[in-house]
């Protein structure tokens, strides 16, 4: 830049002729101050001012430098913006005065130390870390939810409620523990749910798992606490991890006058499955849950082992019977059969097993050809083509399980309606069984009558595996339909075979029938004692 005049001018302190005069400028906005301000005066300096005197002074800065004297002149110092965001927190001193010691935040009432030396600086990296996830916060839609008292609110996202259903989740599922952990989960939780999800670690979940389950257990005792009696049941399962593990499970009438169900005890059992061992675990279980002068009855299967399980828990159990164990008469062992129940669906299924090992070599083709079916993909694809072409609706066949009969009917049930269509393509492609097809006529129309057959036990299993309805009260009707329907089949000449067998498996455990069965027959109100003289 070129050099001027103006610039010696404006080393000397004058403005320069390029500038503008802000004096007249300001004179012209503002007007005149005739009398000078004495700074050194008190509080009636300006009285001597003259006309001056009349017109307020202006605004001074926080410290401006005085013209005469070169001192400068302090007013209050502005506060900082970040208590705009805080409330602050006073406590006593012990010379009487009020001393600020904390701030708490007005966005998430976070409390942060705000003594007077410690400035104001993390106030405001915390407002600016509170703000931004307020505003990250606005961008899920709200949810409004009823309180108890049918007020409304907006919902709130809280961690500690995700972590424990979090838990439940992987509870319920049988999920591993780093579930929680896994990348896919915690993407498909921000993008769709909740944008402020953070993902906890295997460790957290194990802790969090921990804690859920004891407050639950604690929960549960207290609740305990105003029943009056249990029924118990126990069963031994094993996990995917080769373990067996002893459940014991509890039904109970709630203050509400709900019917509840409760697994009470999950132990493992790694010793040998004796009536001793058994009965040692189920008897901690209950003792630990204060239930041991609550129970009522204790209901287990068939197994050999049982019967000694109750000859040792009988003794301890009769609290809630009234009776005392040493020593038992004639009386008190009959009241004691009250204690211990055979489970009904159980002795179902031995009655019907019983029968269909008659029937084995029928059952033995069908198992056969599923499983012929089921031992190659391009099997299974020709097989769905196959069914395309004929019009039907294609479907996969499953096998029956030994321990569970009722799968037999399913298989049954399931392989019927397709018997022209699985004939034919069996017949197909697996070839000649000793010079017959593997399926003839005569054993679809043997499958057809035991499928008949198995139906009623099969509706009598469904029934009386209710868990949130009593069930004592119908067993004495499904007794007595089991019994006819025997008693029907005694002359058909496809299943006379098999009735004799099931009815020598019924007699073994219903000829007298327990006593729980009829007490609760007659007070059913729908029976009574004239409906119990009428079954016997």
């Amino acid at each position: 830049e070129e050099y001027t005049i103006n610039d010696d001018i404006r080393a000397c302190g004058l403005p320069g002729d390029d500038e503008d005069d802000l004096a007249s400028s300001g004179e012209a906005l503002f007007g005149s101050c005739a009398a000078p301000i004495n700074v050194d005066g008190g509080d009636d300096a300006g009285a001597a001012g003259g006309a001056g005197a009349e017109t307020s002074p202006p605004v001074m800065p926080s410290s401006t430098p005085s013209a005469s004297t070169g001192t400068s002149i302090r007013l209050k110092r502005v506060r900082s913006g970040a208590w705009n965001d805080f409330e602050e927190i006073f406590e006593d001193s012990p010379t009487g005065r009020k001393v600020r010691v904390a701030a708490k935040c007005l966005h998430c009432s976070h409390v942060l130390s705000a003594r007077s030396a410690a400035g104001t600086g993390h106030l405001l990296w915390h407002r600016k870390v509170c703000v931004a996830k307020a505003k990250h916060a606005s961008m899920i839609q709200s949810r409004l939810q009823y309180n108890a008292d049918g007020s409304v609110k907006s919902w709130d996202y809280k961690p500690d409620v995700a972590r424990r259903e979090l838990c439940r989740l992987i509870a319920r599922l049988d999920l591993p523990l780093e579930f929680g952990y896994e990348k896919t989960f915690e993407e498909y939780i921000q993008r769709a749910h909740n944008p402020r999800f953070v993902s906890v670690s295997r460790q957290t979940t194990t802790r969090d798992l921990e804690k859920y389950f004891l407050d639950r257990r604690y929960s549960l005792i207290e609740c305990l606490k105003s029943v009056n009696s249990v029924c118990l049941t126990s069963d031994i399962w094993s996990g995917n991890a080769k373990e067996d593990y002893l459940s014991v499970v509890i039904h109970f009438v709630s203050a509400d006058w709900e019917i509840e169900k409760r697994v009470i005890g999950l132990r493992l059992i790694d010793v040998s499955h004796s009536g001793v061992n058994i009965a040692d675990r189920v008897e901690s279980v209950v003792t630990e849950f204060g239930l041991k002068d609550k129970v009522f009855s204790v209901t287990l299967d068939n197994a050999s082992s049982n019967a000694s399980v109750m000859a040792k828990l009988i003794p301890k159990f009769v609290g809630y019977l009234g009776i005392d164990p040493n020593p038992l008469d004639n009386h008190d062992r009959a009241l004691c059969g009250l204690l211990h129940q055979r489970c009904a669906c159980h002795i179902i299924n031995l009655i019907v097993k019983s029968g269909l090992k008659r029937n084995k070599t029928y059952l033995e083709a069908f198992r056969t050809a599923i499983s012929f079916l089921n031992s190659s993909n391009q099997r299974i694809g020709e097989f769905h083509n196959f069914c395309l072409v004929k019009g039907v609706s294609p479907r996969k066949f499953g096998l029956d399980m030994d321990v569970r009969w009722n799968s037999t009917y399913l298989m049954l049930k399931h392989l019927i309606p397709y018997r022209s269509t699985f004939s034919v393509f069996i017949g197909a492609n697996y070839g000649l069984v000793n010079g017959q097809p593997l399926l003839s006529d005569g054993h679809w129309v043997v499958a057809e009558k035991m499928m008949e057959f198995l139906e009623m036990f099969y509706e009598s299993t469904v029934v009386l595996s209710g868990v949130y309805y009593p069930t004592s009260p119908l067993m004495l009707h499904h007794i007595l339909d089991i019994a006819q329907h025997l008693h029907s089949k005694d002359n058909d000449p496809l299943l006379m075979n098999i009735v004799t067998p099931m009815k020598l498996k019924f007699l073994k455990y219903w000829q007298n029938i327990p006593f729980l069965y009829s007490f609760a027959f007659i007070l059913d109100p729908r029976a009574k004692i004239r409906g119990f003289h009428n079954v016997l």
